[in-house]
């Protein structure tokens, strides 16, 4: 009978049926069968302890006829129904693993077949679910039950000595001080048909961990405290190994996780690494008892070679075995597909992919693209094959022909239309390698010249724009057909043989007053008034010294002359004369034109010449002359002088000094006793004083102090 060492189970038998009912570990609870096979359920891996599971997610727990094995506790079962014909049924804790769905019926109804089923660990509730019929009076016998389950720290609700108990009694548990219940239990337990108890679901641990024994040959390091999550480390002695974990942690049932090591002397290290294979040891152990036996698995996919057993050799301490290999299982060739490649080409070992993939003008026809050898050896799918790659169907376009025909990949045709048509669209097309023809859709377009339009000065004979039809060109009165183009005829190109004409329109040769025309221009006399046609140049000479009133040539220009000419008198060939000192202000040179000069500051215009005028070619008028003007003497100031100030000073200013020059100034001085009335000096600007007027300069006296202080004597 094998021991659960961690989350326990117990089990009562109802009618021959396992039921299920979990314990915390703080006691040693024993789990009632080995493995039996029980048809209509599926069993997990058999387990000794956690360790044993491979996935984190499950656990080491009693499953009903299954034994101990890999359970994940977390796992739900199919929902039961919460109601049945006249009675009811309640589950706990909800429908996970461990769960139990009670039965119960209405008065005068009585429950025939399994009063609570179990949630086991292939996600099914154990055996079938009972019915309530009707009660005629029967009882059936062997209804009471024996004593209770015993729950490890925990007691019932009735006096603890009673062995036996009726149909239906409730026992509800509590834990002994010291302890507490764990979360999602059951704490009542039935007493149900057949004599069983069903329940209770609970367990009550310590805040703590007992203090493991010593091993051999090696010591323990302890944590301060053993509670729950404390580690204790396993060390051996010199020249011995450790043989399990190097740790173990006390749970929250008041346990240490996992087994305890010990400490060998000839132990071996880690397994053998094999490729694409595994052994049965629990991955996190490195050190092995001599005399282990460990059994390789290949993986899925791969097939094994050899002997597949490694032992742990008891003399030297190292592993024997395993000798094999897992070699990935070979697949036959896939077959090659016609228009078409395939890679890889020549490698078919597990878990290789091929893809088929077509030529340029052919499409893949199956259901995928590639295939994959499978661990089985076979290839999955079905050959696909290539198809070659077909365009619509074409035809002639109306009015026209089609050379060539075909609808697969390369196909060619062409298009050649009617005489007095042409193509519109693409003449010729190709079926290309996504199913479509190249270039557009092709018809055939009566050719129509369209017309010309419209003819300035002139009009257009003829209506009809096909092929071969002839237009006429005709111009007004008074113009002139330009590029002799009578007619026109449309032609297979769409275009016309000749382009449009022109009709340019005449000039009349006007007269002007004070000129002459030349009467005779290569041989033809003209005269004015005559009409000329477009592109005539007249030649005038004007009389009396004037001269036409534009340099360009007077030409006729569709009706129109390139300015209108007429005699005018002469412009200036040039600009008027400059002048020493001043400035000269112009703007055209035209016949009347005149120029404005102005002196520069310190001089002025000798008998005000201000203006020139351009007078039939020429500057007419005195040129104007600028001098430099001076300001008079200012004289004597009585009772003072006058100082210049010159660049190195001031000095005495006589009044027989005439030259005295724009810019120049004077400084006014009044002698003592005398004060200045007026401005202290003065400035030369163009010819006059500023200011204006001459300061004077009159007798002053200072005034009289005011006695600031009385005169004091003092006494001897």
């Amino acid at each position: 009978m094998k021991i659960c060492t961690d989350t326990a189970s117990i089990f009562v038998m109802l009618l021959g049926v396992v039921i299920q009912c979990r314990f915390g570990a703080s006691d040693v609870v024993e789990c009632d069968h080995e493995r039996q096979e029980d048809r209509g359920r599926r069993c997990f891996k058999t387990c000794e302890s956690d360790k044993d599971c491979i996935s984190s997610k499950k656990k080491c727990l009693c499953d009903g006829k299954c034994g101990q094995s890999c359970i994940n506790p977390n796992l739900r079962c199919l929902p039961e129904t919460l109601t049945i014909t006249d009675g009811k049924v309640s589950i706990a804790p909800f429908n996970r693993f461990g769960a139990i769905a009670s039965y119960s019926c209405e008065e005068g109804y009585i429950l025939v077949g399994l009063h609570a089923r179990v949630c086991q660990g292939d996600e099914t509730w154990m055996g079938e679910a009972p019915r309530c019929e009707p009660n005629h009076g029967f009882i059936g016998q062997n209804q009471d039950c024996g004593p209770p389950p015993r729950i490890p720290n925990a007691v019932h609700s009735e006096k603890q000595h009673l062995v036996k108990f009726s149909l239906g009694t409730n026992l509800v548990y509590t834990c002994l001080p010291g302890f507490s219940q764990q979360k999602e239990g059951v704490a009542i337990a039935w007493c149900v048909s057949g004599g069983a108890w069903v329940g209770p679901n609970m367990a009550c641990s310590t805040s703590g961990c007992a203090t493991p024994p010593e091993i051999s040959n090696g010591y323990l390091e302890m944590p301060a405290q053993n509670i729950m999550g404390s580690q204790v480390k396993y060390i051996c002695d010199p020249a011995f190994f450790l043989v399990g974990n190097t740790e173990r942690t006390c749970l929250k049932d008041g346990s240490w996780d996992g087994r305890e090591p010990s400490c060998q002397q000839v132990v071996c290290g880690p397994p053998p690494k094999i490729e694409h294979a595994e052994h049965d040891a629990p991955k996190n152990q490195f050190r092995f008892l001599t005399g282990t036996q460990l059994t390789y698995t290949c993986a899925f996919g791969y097939y094994k070679d050899g002997t597949e057993r490694a032992i742990c050799n008891a003399h030297v301490g190292q592993w024997i075995g395993p000798n094999m290999a897992c070699k990935a299982r070979d697949c036959i060739d896939p077959g090659d597909i016609n228009n078409g490649r395939r890679d890889p080409g020549y490698r078919f070992t597990y878990p290789t992919r091929v893809m088929y993939s077509c030529n340029e003008g052919f499409e893949l026809h199956g259901q995928s693209p590639f295939r994959e050898c499978q661990a089985d050896g076979e290839w999955s799918g079905v050959l696909p094959e290539c198809k070659p790659i077909q365009c619509g169907e074409l035809g002639a376009p109306v009015h026209g022909t089609m050379i060539g025909y075909g609808v697969h990949f390369g196909s060619q045709v062409r298009f050649i239309c009617n005489i007095g048509y042409k193509v519109v669209g693409s003449a010729e097309r190709v079926c290309q390698a996504d199913g479509t023809w190249s270039g557009q859709g092709t018809i055939c377009e009566e050719i129509n010249c369209g017309y010309p339009g419209p003819l300035r000065n002139g009009y257009i004979v003829g209506r009809d724009t096909n092929v071969g039809d002839v237009l006429y060109y005709r111009c007004n009165i008074q113009t002139n057909l330009y590029k002799a183009n009578f007619s026109a005829q449309c032609e297979e190109t769409g275009q016309w043989s000749k382009p449009l004409p022109q009709c340019l329109g005449q000039c009349q040769i006007p007269l002007i007053l004070n000129g002459t025309l030349k009467k005779e221009r290569d041989g033809v006399f003209v005269r004015d008034g005559l009409f000329v046609n477009d592109g005539f140049v007249a030649e005038y000479n004007c009389l009396n010294g004037l001269v036409l009133n534009d340099s360009r040539p007077v030409k006729c220009q569709n009706g129109t002359w390139t300015f209108l000419p007429k005699c005018v008198p002469a412009p200036c060939n040039q600009p008027p004369p400059q002048v020493a000192d001043g400035h000269r202000v112009f703007f055209h040179l035209a016949h009347g034109s005149r120029a404005r000069y102005f002196c520069i500051a310190g001089y002025k215009l000798v008998n005000s010449h201000r203006y020139m005028t351009c007078e039939f070619g020429k500057w007419t008028g005195i040129i104007p002359r600028c001098e430099e003007n001076f300001c008079m003497n200012p004289g004597v100031l009585e009772s003072g002088e006058v100082l210049k100030i010159g660049t190195h000073g001031k000095f005495h200013f006589s009044d027989y000094i005439v030259t005295i020059k724009h810019g120049d100034r004077l400084e006014y001085r009044c002698d003592r006793d005398h004060k200045l009335v007026g401005s202290k000096g003065a400035a030369c600007v163009n010819g006059r004083w500023s200011p204006s007027d001459k300061p004077k300069c009159v007798r002053w006296k200072h005034p009289i102090f005011t006695k600031l202080w009385l005169p004091f004597e003092e006494n001897g």
